[in-house]
């Protein structure tokens, strides 16, 4: 286990165009946080991450109505610069909020209003985002935390006595995968994810397509969290279908969302109740 309690601190403010509801992201992380990965505590919202081989952590706080405090935890001296353009991807700091909602609010899908300034809650990359989806498939939310957490468990490398990493292909390509209770095929899925993300660290979740157990779900799902993609809607997904159930009984063109898919998506999650 590395001890990275003596990371040196910085604190930063992270400003962005209001508003921004901070709560409703913090309530969607939670009920999906994983153990020692990730943590959401007193309006705060905290993961671990590695960046430029060196490991650390944040937290994010709600400082004013157009910025948050970034506490960070990072041991390197350079790389700071292209590191927080990572942290406001996932926090979606740089969306353009005020035209993403009077797009949605001219849809008849949302004519009883919207969730002011939710924006989409993303996650480290494109891998996590992939193993999140896959083990995501057909189980509910509480069903994939339980079993990403045994992986976590199992495979996630320990950076402090509480913190820990979440698991690198690598880890995932060496394991048979026995700690999570998934069907055969799937911790294949992940083995084949894996070995493609070791060979071909750029490729992007559209190529993920070709590997067995990974449908249009998982790629857009990881699209969307792994690297916010503004434009996906999530059809197949069942939270939605029974959120447009108890919204409208017409069949809706999705179509007439773009360019913002991906923000409808997750007010029909949140506001609908998906």
């Amino acid at each position: 286990m590395l001890n990275r309690e003596n990371h040196p601190l910085r604190q930063l403010e992270l400003s962005f165009q209001p508003p921004l509801a901070w709560d409703c992201m913090l309530a969607f992380w939670q009920a999906r946080t994983l153990n020692e990965v990730e943590w959401v505590d007193s309006g705060r919202y905290g993961r671990t991450f590695c960046y430029l081989q060196q490991p650390g952590w944040f937290e994010v706080a709600a400082k004013t109505a157009h910025s948050l405090t970034l506490t960070l935890h990072w041991p390197a001296t350079q790389g700071l610069s292209s590191l927080l353009p990572n942290l406001r991807r996932l926090l979606d700091l740089d969306a353009d909020i005020l035209q993403i909602e009077q797009h949605l609010l001219g849809h008849p899908l949302f004519r009883d209003g919207i969730i002011h300034g939710l924006r989409i809650p993303g996650l480290w990359n494109n891998w996590e985002a992939g193993v999140r989806a896959i083990l995501g498939q057909q189980v509910s939310v509480a069903g994939a935390r339980t079993q990403l957490n045994r992986l976590v468990q199992a495979l996630g490398e320990a950076i402090t006595q509480n913190k820990r990493l979440f698991p690198t292909p690598e880890a995932v390509l060496a394991s048979d995968l026995s700690m999570i209770k998934v069907p055969a095929l799937r911790r294949q899925t992940l083995r084949d994810l894996a070995a493609l993300m070791l060979a071909q660290p750029e490729a992007t979740p559209e190529q993920w397509l070709n590997i067995k157990g990974i449908g249009p779900w998982t790629s857009n799902y990881a699209r969307m969290r792994g690297q916010r993609d503004s434009d996906i809607w999530l059809a197949g997904d069942l939270g939605i279908q029974k959120a447009l159930a108890r919204t409208t009984n017409q069949t809706v063109n999705s179509d007439t969302l773009a360019p913002w898919r991906s923000y409808a998506t997750f007010q029909l999650w949140l506001q609908k109740g998906g």
